[in-house]
């Protein structure tokens, strides 16, 4: 069985250090080789997340310095601050690598179109971590909806609501790390690109997944910042119109100043949401990550297709039902690719950047087909 050496570039992204402790679990083909990032806590936090066997992986502080010694390597998961992502991609194909890229892969389109230019003819395969596509409500939704569960489509609203920079990833408040440069959010503003709408692509890619329409029109609300500290947004409100004429509605906001509450639970104060609702002309679709379910409500009645989700979904693992093992399987041609694409992430990625100038000329911007 082939045994795949995996490097992790940057581990600035939340999501690495669930790539950190188990992206090559005890008994599978996968081996973690090597970890870079040029901030020592951050590379020291990554070790101790590692675990036992941290004197097995090797620590970098430069991921130049990592790729040179670790030419054998299969593939490379890169979780750098937004802003080095295309810089490590770049040299990722150079070194003819497979790429696993965390969110968002950039927030420059001049670069993402660059990145799939560069995945046209490459003989590696490239995913991005959009990991919502794995969660079991999200799966059912959207059979439901494809299959006609609601019948025509006619709105959707999607939260997806986390906590703040102020007491989760400082990096996130920085404009440059996030956004990837200094850019106010409106004429003489001085709060800038890079919070709340940059760190939440999620609603952008799961209308597209679950619904199969395009975002045809974006307009984007937000008043003065909850945080008068922070130097990025932390709230806003996006609507629009899909393809078809359906309507939409999302929330991307930082949660409601949860890190002022001293006693502090996951849920309550709410500071994590992830909610989904969409109206047909045949009933309503419900489906909530943190509440775990997802339902069609009919005219007079909850449909028997109600799907109460009790276990969390795979997300490094073996199998390939995993975000990592769904990377694998296409490394290994048991699909004919990852189910996380490049194209997803920069559409999303283009309504984002959308909502940016909408709110810079106050105006509904109208999206290329």
């Amino acid at each position: 069985m082939k045994q795949y050496k995996i490097m992790i570039a940057g581990a600035a992204n939340p999501h690495i250090p669930q790539y950190l402790r188990g992206c090559a679990p005890a008994g599978s083909n996968r081996q973690l080789v090597a970890v870079s990032d040029p901030d020592p806590q951050r590379l020291a936090a990554a070790r101790d997340l590692v675990g036992a066997g941290a004197d097995a992986v090797a620590w970098y502080g430069d991921y130049h310095a990592m790729f040179d010694a670790h030419a054998d390597a299969d593939m490379v998961i890169i979780g750098s601050d937004n802003r080095d992502h295309f810089a490590m991609f770049c040299e990722a194909v150079r070194r003819k690598l497979h790429i696993f890229t965390m969110k968002v892969i950039s927030m420059d389109e001049d670069e993402c179109r660059e990145m799939l230019a560069m995945q046209a003819g490459y003989d590696r395969v490239i995913a991005t971590e959009l990991e919502l596509h794995f969660h079991p409500q999200f799966i059912q939704a959207r059979d439901m909806v494809r299959a006609g569960a609601i019948g025509e489509l006619q709105s959707v609203y999607l939260s997806n609501i986390s906590q703040s920079p102020c007491n989760y990833y400082p990096n996130w408040g920085t404009p440059e790390l996030s956004y990837g440069k200094r850019v106010a959010l409106r004429p003489g503003a001085t709060v800038f690109r890079g919070g709340a709408i940059t760190d939440h692509p999620h609603p952008y890619d799961l209308i597209r997944w679950i619904t199969g329409r395009e975002f045809r029109s974006v307009k984007a609300m937000s008043a003065t910042n909850q945080r008068s500290a922070l130097e990025v947004e932390d709230h806003a409100a996006i609507t629009g119109e899909l393809s078809g004429g359906v309507k939409y509605f999302v929330n991307p906001s930082y949660s409601n100043l949860e890190e002022q509450v001293s006693a502090r639970r996951l849920l309550w104060p709410k500071s994590l949401e992830c909610n989904l609702k969409i109206t047909g002309s045949k009933g309503y679709l419900s489906a909530d990550f943190f509440d775990r379910h997802c339902y069609v409500v009919g005219k007079n009645c909850v449909s028997p297709d109600r799907l109460i989700v009790e276990l969390a979904p795979r997300y490094w693992g073996g199998a390939d039902d995993s975000r990592l093992g769904n990377f694998i399987a296409a490394i290994e041609g048991r699909r004919a690719a990852p189910e996380c694409s490049l194209a997803d992430s920069y559409a999303a990625v283009r309504v984002m950047n959308a909502a940016y100038e909408s709110l810079w000329h106050d105006r509904e911007i109208i999206l290329d087909v």
